[in-house]
């Protein structure tokens, strides 16, 4: 599958991602062949990409929370923080119960990694935004052997880090969604991890440490963050793990002002801003749930063959199993084959492929498609006129 991006999209194209909205129901199922009326639909729902079958490695990618999971506690959630935004309560066994749903399925599912960024609509950013970063902050404590109540604390913290925003003047919310923001608009925004803060303590069932997520998400590893400007140790364990999974998740997310990143872009981003922003310890731990190279992505061996990554877990990320199609000069190979790069000496992944490179494979695989399909509608003609 590829992720391809609202301009791109055609009649035609099939689905290889359901996508959930707010509410939790399915907005077009996996499978759905899209028209005119489809992609108008999404555009209206302010959905700037989504996932579609190529025919290149259409596998099934494992995900680390089943689709009936997500659309539980998107459901549940989106409720709760309307309930909030009127009644300015929130319910928080309720919230405790949603992120324990979360956390069977990354328990159940450790040794699945993230191959796919998230598919929302603007307006559902800071939903899903909440929920991504709460299953990307489990799965890290996972990784650091929390035990499971310390999981469900950073889960439920991670969950409502950016329940300030909330309290936000919506138009600048949105702002924030669009375009850069001015000096004064950036400095009510900041004003949210206090907020959140002020919000968390006042309910008893929430720890003092897991309401200085809100407060501390934002704070960076040399100082330079807000709105203390903490550094290093003084800085929660929990929100430094928080702050990793939003950052990520933010990077990873199209905005209407930009494309989202990739995975493997976004963990490169990351990593560039160890001990300036982020603990390299818990960045390590962070890495262990990402996939560097996603199943279906595009790579380039030392030997200079392309391959597609078919196989990957946390087990082999760096050295996953791949499926080799072209040599070095992107021509054919006769008898594609699949190697294990874990098992197999001599062969290693050097890259993977950019956009624009593997856009270009997938327009010669195309052509070569066509190109099969004439000849042997040609040889089929042929029989036909000589049976005549």
């Amino acid at each position: 599958m590829k992720r391809v991006f609202m301009e791109e999209l055609e009649s035609g194209m099939v689905i290889a991602r359901t996508i959930i909205g707010a509410d939790g129901r399915a907005l077009l199922t996996e499978n759905t062949r899209l028209n005119e009326t489809y992609i108008q639909r999404l555009q209206q729902l302010g959905i700037s990409s989504l996932y579609i079958k190529d025919g290149l490695a259409d596998i099934e990618i494992p995900e680390v929370i089943s689709a009936q999971v997500l659309t539980a506690v998107s459901s549940n959630v989106n409720s709760m923080f309307k309930t909030f935004s009127s009644r300015k309560t929130l319910d928080i066994s309720q919230l405790r119960k949603m992120i324990s749903l979360l956390l069977e399925d990354i328990v159940t599912n450790r040794n699945v990694i993230i191959h796919l960024e998230d598919i929302r609509a603007y307006d559902d950013y800071l939903l899903f935004h909440s929920i991504n970063v709460a299953v990307l902050s489990m799965m890290t404590g996972l990784s650091m052997e929390y035990p499971e109540a310390k999981l469900v604390d950073l889960g439920l913290g991670a969950l409502l880090h950016d329940i300030g925003m909330i309290m936000i003047d919506s138009t600048i919310f949105k702002s924030a969604q669009e375009r850069e923001l001015t000096a004064e608009e950036r400095e009510e925004i900041h004003k949210h991890a206090e907020i959140g803060f002020n919000i968390l303590r006042t309910y008893r069932e929430v720890p003092t440490k897991v309401a200085h997520i809100a407060y501390q998400h934002h704070e960076r590893f040399d100082g330079s963050g807000y709105p203390r400007k903490l550094d290093k140790k003084q800085i929660l364990e929990y929100a430094s793990i928080v702050a990793i999974a939003d950052v990520f998740d933010a990077v990873v997310s199209d905005r209407p002002f930009r494309r989202g990143y990739s995975s493997t872009e976004a963990m490169i981003i990351i990593r560039r801003l160890v001990n300036n922003y982020f603990d390299a310890e818990v960045v390590e731990a962070f890495a262990t749930n990402i996939a560097l190279y996603p199943i279906g992505c595009l790579v380039s061996l030392n030997t200079g063959h392309i391959a597609v990554v078919t196989s990957v877990t946390k087990v082999n990320s760096l050295s996953p199993v791949v499926y080799v199609i072209l040599d070095h000069e992107l021509n054919f190979i006769e008898k594609p084959f699949q190697i294990n790069l874990q098992q197999i000496k001599g062969f290693k992944i050097k890259r993977r492929l950019s956009y624009e490179e593997t856009e270009l494979v997938r327009s010669r695989i195309a052509s070569r498609k066509i190109k099969h399909q004439t000849e042997s509608t040609k040889i089929d003609s042929e029989k036909s006129y000589a049976i005549l």
